[in-house]
């Protein structure tokens, strides 16, 4: 016989039980009703995304279809800022190709140092700088009669190679430089433009002209050139530190130079030709003066006669 005290036990233990039950089936109504909300709103929601995707990706299939040399038409028309994000980026991605990975390709790769002089200097006077930085504007082929190549190969430097003549450009190329490289001129001017270059008998004296001798020379000689500033192209590399800069831009060097955000820019030394600066040598030694830069070393040869100067110690 079952007790009383038994059956009020087991009479407890199932009303327990129920209540689990019930308690179950509310948690499980109550999960399948969550779902079947989700799924309610959820095309609604995919759908949205799907629009989002679908427009960012139209928006950046627009955008890598914009040919950039309508891109930089409208910023030359436009004389946009030197230190414009949008002229800044558009070298960056365009214009500026990076060093090469390839072993060199060189002429004449048993001549150490091609330079007529002004390396030379250089090198002794920064006491044979390891890893050092350059610009060289006016770089012709990356070989004959470089100021950089012995420092990029003997001293481990790389830099930036600006050589405007596309002819003599794809030579350089061709060298595997350990160096950025851009086919372009030195702007005159504190924005981007497009320019009339001279290619000249002799390539290596190729020039940017200006209006006065546009109109002496033979058609065929003419091309059109981008020039960007020396500001703009040295910030879509990163590098506001120079240890020297060569410029030799066949009577441009004062406009170059003119260009120049001194209080920006961190250039130790210099090599300029000298021989078309308006006003003599002893204009460009003021000149340089001005800018806190002593005269130190001539170079006297008839093919890159030019004045090295150095930052003078604050």
């Amino acid at each position: 016989m079952i007790s009383e005290k038994s059956l009020i036990l087991i009479s407890r233990k199932m009303g327990v039980k129920k209540e689990l039950l019930w308690f179950l089936i509310i948690l499980v109504v109550a999960v399948l009703a969550v779902r079947i909300s989700r799924r309610t709103h959820l095309p609604k929601e995919t759908s949205q995304l799907e629009n989002i995707y679908h427009k960012d990706r139209k928006e950046s299939v627009q955008l890598e279809n914009i040919n950039y040399i309508d891109i930089m038409s409208k910023l030359n028309r436009d004389k946009i800022a030197f230190n414009d994000r949008t002229l800044i980026s558009t070298v960056k991605k365009y214009y500026v190709q990076p060093p090469s990975m390839l072993p060199y390709n060189l002429s004449d790769p048993e001549i150490q140092n091609p330079s007529p002089g002004q390396t030379q200097f250089i090198d002794e006077y920064l006491n044979q700088k390891r890893n050092g930085f350059y610009v060289d504007c006016g770089a012709f082929d990356g070989e004959h009669l470089s100021n950089s190549l012995f420092l990029e190969r003997y001293r481990n430097w790389t830099g930036i190679l600006i050589e405007p003549n596309p002819t003599t450009y794809g030579l350089l190329r061709q060298k595997h430089r350990k160096a950025y490289s851009l086919n372009a001129c030195l702007s005159t001017n504190k924005y981007p433009s497009l320019e009339t270059f001279s290619t000249g008998k002799i390539h290596v004296l190729g020039k940017v002209l200006d209006d006065r001798y546009k109109m002496k020379k033979r058609a065929k000689n003419l091309i059109q050139v981008q020039c960007f500033p020396l500001y703009t192209i040295l910030l879509a590399i990163g590098k506001m530190d120079i240890d020297y800069f060569s410029l030799d831009v066949e009577g441009a060097e004062s406009g170059v130079l003119h260009t120049i955000p001194w209080d920006k820019l961190n250039i130790k030394m210099f090599s300029i030709e000298h021989n078309k600066w308006v006003g003599g040598k002893q204009h460009l030694k003021r000149y340089m003066d001005t800018k806190g830069y002593d005269f130190v070393k001539e170079i006297r040869v008839n093919v890159a006669p030019d004045f090295i100067f150095v930052r003078r110690k604050l």
